[in-house]
């Protein structure tokens, strides 16, 4: 073996050690990206060459190589955040995700998995990461939430009383406050036989029957802890108190009041704008013929997507509806949500997990994504609920938070000490094979 020979032997070291650096490199890049997993290089050897004599067999080596880059899946802390769509998860397991263009149901070694539990809700209400890909359910389809406010009863429906106008949330708040301010001008002149204190009485019952702030006529906000019976009108949206009554028994307890207001009177006919009673009771018509459909408006307030407001360490999804109120379980890509039950919350279907049974051979793709292998032992099967949920102990989900990346900078810098000076050593090697050959060229002076 020439002295030549050593030169190539350090270009090797030169080489793996470069390529060293680039994953040092890569590491220290990562250190703040979420669920960043760090890599490893390991090296081996190359075919040495053999010297033979008759006693024994000797080998001088060729150099080294990269034998290969582990990725390092070491469990990383968990940083808190105030979003409940930011999920982390102890254990070996991965979200699974599809990129938006790719059909579903996917089969479990097809999705792309990831650490990065970063997601939101896109304008079409898919949870999605960053990029785009959406996170998938325990069917294998996207996690889709239902928007049912293009089903919310309109103009076109009516009813045995009248007409159900589309804007239902402000007709009401309109017809309270109308019907309020009527009441409050039957104290005008023309009723003399009315004090004004009980035209104030009688309109103080009507807004404690109703919960009506009596600063606000106009806003008709309330509570539910003011109410017993009663519709609640809260964030623009209509729903029903927590004892079940409807819109109905807003406009009764109001005309009510109102008719009561005219017998104490005797003033029947009378209305500051000449309306009559029967004709006060409901501009839309007899609010008691139209229960109905104001039940149905309620119940497609509450079905319609709000936000999420729960997701549990075993991946269930819980969400609140339009009503502000109303919660439901997750179940189906782009379907409506079913009722928030212990029974339900065993049979919903909920957001999937994979765990791989080899993590390190599986390959990074970018923007903290994984692809399967044939090494990484990824079933090729379709999702299910039964493999494809965190048992919520040893493999949990964890909202509110996200995993951080699990770089060591103290290891790291002192990775890139080694292999700098690993770099230096093989560089040296070429440099004194250099000086070698320039000895035995010196020979013939």
């Amino acid at each position: 073996m020439s002295v030549t020979s050593a030169m190539y032997t350090g270009v090797t070291g030169l080489l793996a050690n470069a390529n060293g650096m680039n994953v040092i490199g890569n590491n220290l890049a990562n250190v703040n990206t979420i669920g960043f997993k760090s890599g490893r290089i390991e090296f081996s050897d190359m075919l040495a060459t053999g010297i033979t004599n008759s006693y024994s067999a000797s080998q001088i080596g060729r150099g080294t190589q990269i034998q290969k880059i582990d990725n390092m899946f070491t469990q990383s802390s968990f940083q808190t955040t105030e979003v409940v769509s930011d999920l982390a998860i102890t254990g070996n397991s991965f979200f699974a995700l599809k990129a938006p263009t790719d059909s579903a149901p996917v089969n479990q070694s097809s999705a792309y998995l990831s650490k990065a539990g970063a997601f939101r809700l896109d304008s079409n209400l898919y949870l999605t990461n960053a990029d785009g890909y959406q996170v998938l359910d325990t069917e294998g389809n996207p996690i889709q939430f239902s928007d049912n406010t293009t089903n919310i009863i309109s103009a076109a429906n009516t009813y045995a009383g009248g007409t159900l106008i589309a804007d239902t949330v402000s007709a009401l708040q309109a017809e309270l406050a109308t019907l309020a301010t009527r009441i409050q001008g039957m104290a005008l002149p023309g009723s003399p036989t009315v004090a004004q204190s009980t035209a104030n009485n009688l309109l103080q019952a009507a807004q404690t029957a109703l919960g009506i702030d009596s600063t606000d006529l106009s806003g008709a906000i309330v509570t539910p802890a003011s109410l017993t019976t009663g519709a609640i009108v809260k964030n623009a949206a209509l729903i029903n108190s927590p004892t079940g009554a409807t819109a109905k028994d807003a406009h009764t307890a109001l005309a009510a009041a109102y008719s009561a207001f005219l017998s104490a009177s005797a003033s029947a006919a009378f209305t500051p704008d000449g309306t009559s009673a029967a004709a006060i009771a409901l501009e839309q018509g007899d609010p008691t013929t139209q229960v109905s459909g104001y039940a149905a408006v309620n119940k497609q307030m509450g079905l319609a997507f709000g936000s999420i407001s729960k997701i549990d360490n075993n991946g269930l999804i819980t969400y609140t509806g339009q009503d502000g109120l109303s919660t439901f379980f997750y179940n189906s890509s782009g379907g409506t949500g079913i009722p928030n039950t212990a029974a339900n919350a065993q049979t919903a279907q909920r957001l999937a997990l994979i765990t791989p049974a080899d993590s390190s051979a599986l390959e990074k793709i970018g923007g903290s994504l994984f692809k399967s292998t044939s090494k990484a032992g990824v079933p090729s099967a379709a999702f299910t609920a039964v493999s494809n949920s965190a048992n919520g102990t040893s493999n949990k989900i964890s909202s509110n938070s996200l995993e951080q990346s699990n770089v060591d900078m103290a290891a790291q810098m002192v990775d890139m000490i080694v292999t700098q000076r690993a770099y230096s050593a093989n560089s040296k090697t070429i440099t004194t094979s250099d000086q070698m050959t320039q000895d035995v060229l010196n020979l013939v002076r």
